[in-house]
């Protein structure tokens, strides 16, 4: 198995752990977990946003179950690897709100969540989103 953690790593560990942001993370995994947490009519509240950015175009967007939004986007560029993901994280962060968690899940798909933790500014109740961004040819 790989040890390497980029192409020309010789070192094979890190200098710590994550314990610094864990309280964050954990703050964010507890209020997705509340019954009601994820907000409705994400065609009113992240489409207008997410059309609106440059070098994209947003061609479906339907709600699944467990309240994902799921929208498929083109960019106007071919973007492959490393730039497809960072171009990705730049799409979703049209719609970033104080907490905002992106993994990219397969080659051409990325899962968001989005939201406001309890006293997060600027002092809306706590709420989130759920969005997988597939990426279309």
């Amino acid at each position: 198995m790989e040890q390497r953690r980029w192409d020309d790593d010789e070192r094979f560990t890190g200098v710590g752990d994550a314990s610094a942001m864990r309280p964050a993370v954990q703050d964010l995994a507890a209020v997705m977990a509340r019954d009601g947490w994820v907000t409705e009519d994400p065609d009113a509240h992240l489409l207008p946003h997410l059309r609106a950015v440059p070098g994209w175009r947003v061609v479906a967007e339907r709600l699944v179950e467990g309240g994902v939004y799921e929208v498929a986007a083109h960019p106007d560029e071919p973007l492959e690897g490393i730039e497809a993901h960072r171009a990705a994280i730049r799409l979703l962060a049209a719609i970033a709100e104080p907490s905002f968690f992106v993994r990219q899940c397969g080659p051409d798909t990325f899962e968001c969540v989005t939201g406001v933790l309890p006293g997060d500014p600027p002092g809306y109740a706590t709420h989130g989103h759920l969005v997988r961004l597939v990426i279309t040819p």
